[in-house]
């Protein structure tokens, strides 16, 4: 009975020992998988994401966050290095988004392809391959907010400028004017049925009447008008014609009296004025001698080497 009981708790520990084992085995062997390392780029805030997260492509559980780290080159930068299944194809029009699940808000990558470049992302010197980090639903979300907010403050303050004290006046006087012009327009107002009975008396059956005659008695005016323009026109073309023929007239007198006329009388001119010298030479003659009128003028005394010449006075 002893062997017997003895056999059983062997087995037992035999089982129970190797189970362990093998439990050991799995747990000190790890996952065997084979991870591709690739480095998301993001501008926008990481908020909730931690080292082991998950990383997921279009749902699927494919890999998991290894480390964040703000780019030491851009401050403006987080690198979020991740492990990815080497055979989850990873283009150069893939990108990344941060998720979060259901009520808990643990957060986890999520990868897409927008099919834009289907070249494999491929390691750059030793470092991994980067893919860009766009925005989800909650950061447009922040950002509309925001911008909303801005203009909702931008509102208010121009609200603000328009309620000032000197606005407020302004709108007192305007209201004030506005009161004032609407007392002017009354008697205006009360005036307009008066105004339509006339302008119906105006335009009544008889004056009517009277208008289209009117009409008529000017069209025919026109009509017998058209005649007299046309002989109007006739007479302005015999007009511009004779003063065509008057200029060209013009022009040969004025060659004529240039070329011709005005020669002669230079030359005229030019004999009176030395008629009119000797004259003058005369008459000054006969103021100092008189006696030349009747005795003729007298003989000139020789000069120096002339005969007759004796140098006495």
């Amino acid at each position: 009975m002893e062997n017997r009981a003895y056999a059983i708790l062997t087995g037992l520990f035999t089982v129970i020992f190797g189970a362990a084992a093998v439990a050991a085995f799995v747990w000190f062997r790890g996952d065997t998988k084979q991870y591709e390392e690739y480095e998301l780029v993001s501008r926008y805030s990481v908020n909730g994401l931690y080292p082991q997260a998950e990383v997921r492509f279009r749902g699927i559980v494919v890999g998991k966050v290894a480390s964040l780290q703000i780019d030491p080159q851009d401050t403006r930068n987080i690198l979020v290095r991740i492990l990815v299944e080497r055979q989850v194809p990873i283009t150069r029009g893939a990108y990344g988004q941060i998720g979060y699940q259901g009520v808990t808000g643990l957060a986890y990558v999520m990868l897409d392809d927008d099919g834009s470049n289907p070249a494999r992302v491929a390691r750059q010197g030793g470092a991994p391959g980067r893919v860009p980090m766009r925005s989800n639903v909650l950061d447009d979300l922040a950002s509309t907010g925001q911008n909303l907010l801005k203009q909702a403050s931008d509102l208010l303050q121009r609200l603000n400028s328009m309620a000032s004290e000197e606005n407020g006046q302004r709108l007192s006087q305007a209201l004030a004017n506005f009161e004032s012009a609407s007392a002017q327009l009354e008697p205006a107002l009360r005036a307009i049925p008066q105004l339509t009975e006339r302008a119906q008396r105006f335009f009544d059956e008889e004056n009517a009447r009277r208008l289209k005659n009117s009409l008529a008695n000017l069209e025919q005016a026109t009509g017998a008008i058209a005649p007299v323009a046309e002989d109007s026109r006739r007479v302005l073309a015999s007009m511009r014609a004779l003063s065509e023929n008057l200029d060209r007239a013009t022009a040969e007198i004025s060659s004529e009296i240039t070329e011709t006329t005005l020669p002669k009388i230079n030359t005229l001119v030019d004999q009176l004025t030395r008629d009119s010298r000797d004259l003058r030479q005369v008459l000054l003659q006969v103021e100092r001698e008189p006696q030349s009128l009747l005795f003729g003028r007298p003989a000139t005394a020789p000069g120096p080497g002339e005969p007759g010449f004796s140098g006495r006075k």
